[in-house]
């Protein structure tokens, strides 16, 4: 059999055989050779491929339309560019015709995705067409698109994200044809600009922003397609409500391949090596004429990081980049300083025997110490000072990186380059061979997980030169990182552990841990975010008031009694007062047999979404904590004032006897939980309606309290903020 192949369940009676040995995708892993890829990385890359083609719509069932939303989450800087060009090539060799690309929403990412399509496809053009919005606009309309499938070409189209881009997109599949040509849509860096932004808009015309609009009508006018977000950052794509139609359906994580460096290795446990903090008293960047010594520190290991590698025979490209603000005076400014110290570097590198070049040595040389002192394996300052030299004289001059100035072309003509930029550099960009960060942009109040992650464009394929890559920043930003990295870990945890569980992709608990005080995990005119803040005690105020459903709850308690009935224990607060205990039960087993079949009402303030909640905070803390089970006054039948809407009108927790010599002196359903503080507490309470005409059947409330110790340690967790 050659290559690989899966055979994939679509429906019940229908099978997709997914091959991985066709034309396009043999062009792509061609490609990935001769740029030297591994070949586990590429074998994981197509694997990764026929995963998410497997979840989309089946090109060859054309009986009826069918659409498909995905996500393909990845890492920052770990090539998830050859991931989707390589669903793309598979797409094409299992009956896909079209495949459209939104590469972005500046210039630079849009020419960045063209020239990565066209290096991946390096093939005849009768084959495959490659047009994009900016270049081939007048060839962008049904009549030529046409043609191009009649001819048996495959049709690439890459766009702008700008609702004139996508609209040109969208007026070719107004042709009835062309509508039901099986289409994969990529919406590269998917969690910005194309999601809702209007969403909680308070205006009456319309609730929809002009991209989201946009894209929607694109997805409405193609019958059978599948449209694929990908992104390091999916914060905003999981937490939008999932009636949304570009919340994923399903989702697939790409690990990065060999040699990555990413939030684990700058932000995990060995920090302190890489991150070097910016001291809070000294005169900041873009204050006053001078230079910081910590951007001098931050030049000099950028020189002698260089001298190093080129020692080791390593003649890579190398780079600095400064973040300092969004603002382009400011990118202008930090320009300047730093291009005239450059400049004196420059002099005193290339008449290094004269005395003024002593001052320049030392600098270097306490760059260097500070490389031995975190562990670096280095020859001797002598046996590196010519490299260093060599990197000083050949290096770019600063090159502006904004809107507008685009330093890429001219830093093709260096080896050792440095950049200063801002909102240009922080996402989708990649800056080759960076080793050493300064990054002093922050919001001054709070700021969003999704962004500040995208700005770590030190992150990248770096193993080899790990030991000398560098991060300057502030205190708080290194903070904000190591939280981002907590966040990153855990999220990633739970998708794959609700993969293997076989939980849908729109089933997954949303509920992520965020340490931070100053962090939110996305922009909240997208998707709003709470805290998991969770009252001590809480009891239910409404049942589903049908005699069946009363009957089939009840019989959920009755069937854990049975099932646990050596362990009950009988406990005898007064002589009125006699409750069922069942104790050490772990809260997964009841949420299994009790709280996942309980029905509950459309109405109240108790839901299975708030034991969901629960249950996926424990899985985040990774404990499965004990809960004691107590059917109160189990032998009394209990009545309450319930209206016909079910909801209870009265108190449900009976309060404490007051009279301490009177035999029914009782301390209260409230305080039966303090026996047993550590425990949950599950209260279950069988009620009638007192007053309610023709309801003669018992219903099950309950009533739960959680212990201080859960509450406070899912205090730092987040969900969604609407139900």
């Amino acid at each position: 059999m050659k290559g690989l192949l899966r055979i994939i369940p679509i429906k019940s009676h229908k099978t997709w055989t997914i091959f991985t040995d066709g034309f396009f995708t043999s062009c792509v892993k061609d490609v990935m050779e001769t740029d030297d890829y591994p070949k586990e990385s590429i074998d994981s890359i197509i694997q990764n491929g026929v995963d998410i083609l497997s979840q989309c719509p089946n090109p060859f069932v054309t009986d009826d339309y069918d659409s498909k939303t995905g996500i393909v989450i990845g890492k920052v800087q770990s090539g998830k560019t050859s991931n989707f060009i390589s669903l793309i090539g598979l797409a094409f060799d299992n009956g896909y015709q079209i495949s459209i690309v939104l590469g972005g929403n500046k210039n630079n990412l849009l020419d960045q995705n063209v020239t990565r399509l066209k290096e991946s496809f390096a093939i005849d053009p009768m084959k495959l067409v490659i047009l994009d919005t900016n270049s081939n606009s007048d060839l962008l309309d049904s009549t030529q698109i046409k043609d191009f499938i009649k001819q048996g070409r495959k049709v690439v189209i890459i766009g702008l994200k700008h609702q004139k881009h996508i609209d040109l997109i969208g007026d070719i599949f107004n042709n009835e044809s062309l509508s039901l040509i099986p289409t994969l849509v990529i919406d590269d860096e998917g969690d910005q600009a194309t999601l809702n932004t209007k969403k909680y808009s308070k205006s009456t015309k319309n609730n929809m922003s002009t991209i989201y609009e946009s894209v929607i009508r694109l997805k409405n006018k193609i019958k059978i397609h599948s449209f694929i977000s990908v992104t390091a950052t999916p914060q905003a794509n999981i937490l939008i409500d999932t009636l949304d139609l570009l919340s994923p359906d399903f989702g697939e994580l790409v690990y990065p391949g060999e040699g990555y460096c990413g939030l684990s290795e700058f932000h995990g446990d060995n920090q302190d090596k890489y991150i070097k903090v910016i001291p809070e008293t000294e005169t900041g960047l873009l204050d006053g004429q001078g230079v910081p010594k910590s951007a001098i520190e931050a030049l000099a290991s950028f020189f002698v990081s260089n001298g190093i590698r080129k020692y080791r025979g390593d003649f890579g490209n190398h780079a600095l980049l400064f973040h300092p603000s969004q603002r382009k005076v400011d990118h202008a400014s930090v320009v300047g300083k730093l291009q005239n110290i450059l400049e004196s570097w420059k002099l005193k590198a290339e008449f290094n025997e004269d005395i003024a070049y002593q001052g320049l040595r030392r600098i270097l040389l306490s760059s260097y110490d500070n490389y031995s002192k975190d562990g670096a394996i280095l020859p001797t300052f002598d046996d590196l000072e010519e490299y260093i030299l060599d990197s000083i004289k050949f290096c770019s001059k600063v090159h502006l990186c904004n809107s507008d100035t685009d330093a890429s072309k001219n830093s093709e003509l260096y080896k050792t380059n440095i950049f200063v930029g801002g909102n240009m550099v922080e996402r989708g960009l990649t800056i080759k061979g960076l080793a050493i960060t300064y990054i002093i942009r922050r919001a001054k109040t709070t700021s969003n997980v999704d962004n500040t992650e995208q700005r770590a464009r030190w992150f990248g394929y770096k193993q080899k030169y790990l030991d000398i890559c560098r991060v300057y920043t502030t205190q708080q930003i290194k903070t904000d990182f190591h939280h981002i990295f907590e966040h990153d870990d855990a999220l990633w945890d739970i998708i794959e552990k609700s993969k293997n569980q076989g939980t849908p992709f729109k089933e997954i608990g949303r509920v992520f841990i965020n340490n931070s005080k100053v962090l939110r995990l996305t922009r909240p005119n997208v998707a709003k975010t709470k805290n998991l803040d969770f009252d001590q005690i809480k009891t239910q105020n409404t049942v589903y008031l049908n005699e069946k459903i009363a009957i089939e709850n009840n019989e959920l308690l009755e069937n854990l009694i049975n099932m646990y009935k050596e362990r009950l224990i009988i406990k005898d607060y007064s002589a009125s007062q006699k409750h069922l205990l069942l104790p050490d039960i772990n809260f997964s087993i009841v949420k299994s047999l009790v709280f996942d079949k309980y029905v509950y009402p459309l109405e109240g303030n108790l839901h299975k979404n708030f034991f969901d909640l629960l249950s996926v905070g424990f899985q985040q803390l990774k404990i499965d904590p004990l809960t004691d089970i107590m059917w109160v006054r189990y032998e009394v039948k209990e009545e309450r004032n319930i209206d016909a809407n079910g909801r209870i009108l009265s108190t449900l927790l009976q309060g404490h006897n007051p009279n301490m010599k009177s035999p029914d002196y009782y301390i209260g359903d409230r305080k039966l939980p303090d026996d047993r503080p550590d425990n949950i507490h599950l209260q279950v309470h069988l009620v009638k309606p007192n007053k309610l005409e023709g309801v003669h059947y018992y219903s099950l409330f309950f009533a739960i309290y959680l212990p201080t110790s859960l509450i406070n340690s899912l205090a730092p967790f987040v969900t969604r903020g609407e139900e």
